[in-house]
């Protein structure tokens, strides 16, 4: 028998009521209960008189030796009031708008109080009691059950605790709870349940998290095996030939981590499994040439590559270089597929591209609409993949027999980090800069050395440059004193009035409204951007040489170090100033790194530990890391010895041989079900 077939309707010492309230809440076997943990505990360890203070927050423990009276003093305002004896000391107890309480605690009752000392030590303000006679111990649980006491509903815990304790099953390899020092699951939901001090709340809790990241790393890592074994994936049998004729036509050499980068891709490409590759690098770093091999190799083995762009002018521009790019190479077309694309053009691009014409297709998610019909579909290439949700990829997919997929993110992402997002997926770091990318130079400005910043903006655009504004809000905000894009755009109008067209571009902009400005102003048709952080993200612009970041302390390092990225294009050298408004010590420890420090990755490992993954991903993202009780960032440490572990299970045959794997082995496989039927 199994904790999930012990029904709590059966069990008799639980009252019906209960049984009928547990249930409306979703607990309705031992198993539901058991594994029902704590949200929060209340610590009640008894304090000593003599070594509390005033506004103190504390628990006393004493018997109570007065009536239990309440007082109505308006409304929505009463109180109970009793004299309660703690080390023969009596003391007046208050607590405010809980009249029920009073119902539950008379003369003669022990009880302990959470509360603080106000005035003098005769009178306390409760915020908590417990009764003694239910609870006697220094650290109660707290469950989220509604309609049911919390010291009610431990016992009734307690009961089924003792009752099928037998029946509790490890879920964990005995090897790897050695190693580790872990409990077992027996000792685990004792420690939880009824702890006597925190030492083993954290222990009970180590446990447990332990066991969700394995079985999340777990999953990925299967996922990534899975696809490793199923050779569904044609061999692309690329010319070597023809890599060599790109890379020796380049007017500068690839850096060490780009060799390695189109190394890894071509070593995919010539698998008989799909390429599922993230290939990471900042921007600036030389990605793009990575994806060209990539695709160059895949058209001369055969097939057609595909390049989707998150919006229409960034699709324009990968045109515009790859162009330039395979100017040499006859026999390769390339065509440009967008939402905007005129009807005739696109019909024509379908047809060319189902009769395979066309060998290379860039735009936007126009490239997998479902009128859209591949010839020899071989490789598709995402720049800033974190842009695309589930949607996209599930519709790439569906365009090839199996798909190579590799996907670019110019977001530096710390490696266990990256691991956990993407750990069904090869990483390809590219860490080193070409020799020819001149660092920005970026200054921490106060607000004495402004109009420095002026000056040299005004010098920038005589010389023909152009230049970014960033701020954090759109409109002004009577909550948040701080920049806003349509005030600055306004100042910069009336400031730069006869010397440089000023733009404004946010994101509640339509698309279309968003086109049009970065269009103009990549054509240089505007001088001076103004803009929220909605171009962290987006098209190319070399003659942009500078950019100021207003409000600089309301964003993360991270981001701040993306938007400085905007100006490391071009052939001048870059600036980047960073101007705050409310400058807080840890503020301007943040600024002075970013200021100090070009090195993204080292940027993302400072983001991480001082603001959580957040940063580097959306919402959709960081919801695939939504744990319940671990923190990757609190959990660091755990998090890298469950990475180690999960690759050496992954290498042995015990997931799938060893009985103790069980459980583990049918959470993988679930998982893997679940994502195989997203792609269905």
């Amino acid at each position: 028998m199994k904790l999930q077939d012990i029904k709590l309707a059966n069990e008799s010492y639980i009252l019906s009521r209960y049984q009928t309230l547990l249930k409306k809440q979703g607990i309705e076997t031992a198993y539901d209960l058991l594994y029902n943990f704590p949200s929060k505990y209340e610590d009640y360890t008894v304090s000593k008189l003599d070594d509390v203070s005033l506004d103190q927050n504390i628990v006393l423990e004493g018997m109570i030796s007065s009536k239990v009276t309440v007082n109505y003093l308006k409304q929505k305002l009463s109180t109970v009031v009793f004299m309660l004896d703690v080390e023969d000391r009596k003391i007046r107890c208050t607590i405010f708008n809980r009249v029920y309480l009073k119902g539950k605690i008379n003369y003669g009752s022990v009880i302990r109080v959470q509360g603080h000392f106000y005035q003098n030590f005769n009178n306390f303000t409760i915020n908590n009691l417990i009764i003694c006679d239910e609870i006697n111990r220094n650290i109660v649980p707290v469950y989220k059950i509604k309609e049911i006491a919390s010291e009610k509903y431990l016992t009734i815990v307690e009961k089924v605790f003792r009752r099928y304790k037998s029946l509790i099953t490890d879920t964990m390899p005995s090897d790897y709870l050695k190693e580790h020092n872990l409990l077992n699951m027996e000792e685990t939901l004792k420690k939880l349940h009824f702890a006597d001090n925190y030492e083993e709340i954290n222990q009970a809790l180590r446990r447990i998290k332990y066991e969700e990241l394995l079985e999340y790393q777990l999953s990925m890592k299967y996922l990534h095996y899975m696809r490793e074994m199923n050779h569904n994936c044609p061999v692309i049998d690329y010319k070597q030939e023809t890599i060599d004729k790109l890379i020796n036509n380049l007017p500068y050499e690839l850096t060490k981590d780009q060799k390695t980068a189109i190394n890894d891709i071509l070593y995919d490409l010539k698998a008989p499994y799909a390429m599922n590759r993230l290939l990471q690098g900042e921007v600036g770093s030389g990605k793009t040439i990575v994806a060209e091999s990539a695709m160059l190799a895949t058209i001369s083995g055969g097939y057609q590559a595909a390049l989707m762009c998150p919006t229409e002018i960034l699709s324009k521009q990968h045109y515009d270089t790859l162009m330039e790019t395979y100017k040499e190479f006859k026999d390769i077309n390339i065509g440009l597929l967008t939402g905007s694309t005129p009807i005739s053009k696109r019909k024509e691009i379908l047809n060319d591209l189902k009769l395979g014409k066309i060998n290379i297709i860039v735009g936007t998610h126009a490239l997998f609409q479902s009128d859209v019909e591949y010839h020899k579909l071989g490789l598709v290439v995402t720049d800033e993949e974190h842009r695309f949700g589930v949607h996209q990829r599930v519709m790439i997919k569906n365009k090839g027999f199996s798909v190579n997929y590799l996907k670019m993110s110019a977001t530096p992402i710390p490696r266990s980090l990256a691991i956990s997002a993407y750990g069904d997926t090869d990483i390809s770091i590219i860490k080193t800069l070409p020799l020819n990318r001149k660092q920005v130079i970026t200054k921490l400005i106060d607000q004495e050395h402004k109009k420095e910043v002026v000056d040299h903006m005004k010098l920038e655009l005589q010389a023909g440059h152009q230049i970014y504004v960033v701020t954090p809000l759109i409109e002004e905000s009577e909550a948040i004193d701080t920049a806003n894009a349509t005030e600055v755009y306004k100042n910069m109008q009336r400031y730069f009035k006869n010397e440089a067209v000023v733009g404004l571009i946010h994101g509640k902009l339509s698309s279309e409204e968003k086109e049009e400005i970065m269009t103009k102003f990549l054509n240089n048709e505007i001088n001076i951007l103004v803009a929220t952080s909605v171009i962290e993200v987006g098209v190319n612009v070399s003659n942009a040489t500078t950019i100021l970041i207003l409000g600089a302390e309301r964003f993360g390092v991270a981001t701040l170090h993306q938007l400085r990225g905007r100006v490391m294009r071009s052939g001048a050298v870059p600036y980047c100033f960073l101007i705050p408004e409310n400058l807080t010590d840890n503020a301007a420890s943040r600024l002075k790194m970013v200021e100090e420090t070009s090195d993204g990755f080292v940027l993302a490992e400072y983001d991480l530990l001082h603001r959580g993954p957040g940063e580097f991903f959306g919402e959709k993202q960081a919801g695939a890391m939504n744990f319940k009780y671990a923190d990757i960032l609190k959990d660091h440490e755990l998090l890298n010895e469950v990475i180690y572990d999960s690759e050496r299970i992954m290498k042995s045959d015990k997931l799938v041989n060893d009985i103790e794997y069980k459980h583990l082995y049918d959470v993988v496989q679930k998982n893997y079900e679940m994502k195989m039927s997203e792609l269905d």
